[in-house]
């Protein structure tokens, strides 16, 4: 396990993990069909649900392992910011900003964030795992 994501050893406060993805028409697309969104009209640019910035930080979070083995995650905070659009260039950035105990429980709260090209936030979430 990387000691960044331990509980022992997080480096709360940094940036543990990035990744950039850029948004595409066929992504955006496939998203609204998954949500039970409506297609795009024909000759429109797809616009993206503001929960489709959440799925670029889940991603990097499985790709790069962030959670302790038997962690469960609990109690999302969402913040959405600009929409995702078409061509956007999006940063995504993780962080562990808490380590705490409770009732014999060890948790962590971690913090994703998400922005576009121009540094405009499109999405962030904030929960909290308890941990083994």
């Amino acid at each position: 396990m990387n000691p960044d994501f331990s509980f022992e050893t997080a480096r709360l406060g940094q940036v543990l993990c990035e990744g950039r993805c850029a948004v595409t028409a066929a992504d955006v697309e496939r998203f609204r069909q998954l949500m039970g969104y409506p297609a795009t009209p024909a000759g429109q640019q797809p616009v993206t649900p503001p929960s489709m910035g959440l799925t670029y930080g889940l991603r990097l979070g499985w790709e790069n392992a962030i959670f302790p083995p038997g962690a469960i995650r609990m109690g999302d905070e969402d913040v959405f910011g600009v929409p995702a659009r078409v061509g956007d260039d999006l940063l995504t950035q993780f962080r562990i900003v808490e380590t705490f105990e409770r009732k014999n429980r060890r948790f962590m709260k971690y913090e994703m964030r998400t922005h576009n090209q121009a540094g405009a936030l499109v999405c962030s979430v904030s929960f909290t795992a308890i941990v083994p």
